[in-house]
């Protein structure tokens, strides 16, 4: 690789932040969520309404349906 590969690649930080801000921002407010540990103990708490492998015979997940 050579410098003028590595210019090309480089981003100025003002454009790279900018490109970054949804992200930060949507994580954010993830964190901020204050139902968030309530949905996360769902599936604790209510194993019994969990789907398991033998609600859904022959399906593979990742597979293109």
């Amino acid at each position: 690789m050579s410098a003028a590969d590595l210019e090309r690649l480089d981003v100025p930080l003002p454009e790279l932040l900018a490109a970054l801000r949804p992200g930060c921002l949507a994580e954010q407010a993830h964190q901020l969520d204050t139902f968030d540990a309530a949905f996360a103990r769902l599936a604790c708490e209510h194993g019994d309404r969990c789907s398991t492998e033998l609600d859904y015979p022959g399906w593979t997940p990742g597979r293109a349906s």
